[in-house]
């Protein structure tokens, strides 16, 4: 099983970059890659992807959304304690005909 189809099998549930690196035995650096093309596949087929983006956790400052990587610091409050960007993967769903 290639490593894209495993980071979508496990991405069921939210995960963090450094999370899955860890599970993998990886570098954050090199997860996010595979993990950005996982999502563009995942859209491509239809699934359903939800990018919970970094958020501060200081000020509450939302970061945006296609980011993958923690941010170093806060715009906004210059602050450094910054909550990951969680990502899942859920499957297409059958849609019922009527």
């Amino acid at each position: 099983m290639t490593l894209r189809r495993q980071l979508r099998e496990v991405l069921t549930t939210p995960r963090t970059a450094s999370w899955l690196a860890r599970e993998l035995n990886m570098r954050r650096d090199e997860v996010e890659e595979d993990l950005r093309h996982a999502i563009v596949s995942a859209r491509a087929a239809g699934e359903s992807v939800s990018i919970a983006p970094a958020r501060c956790k200081t000020c509450g400052f939302l970061f945006d959304e296609e980011r993958l990587s923690k941010p170093g610091k806060c715009p906004s409050c210059r602050g450094t304690r910054i909550f990951e960007p969680l990502v899942s993967i859920s499957p297409k769903t059958a849609s019922g005909g009527t």
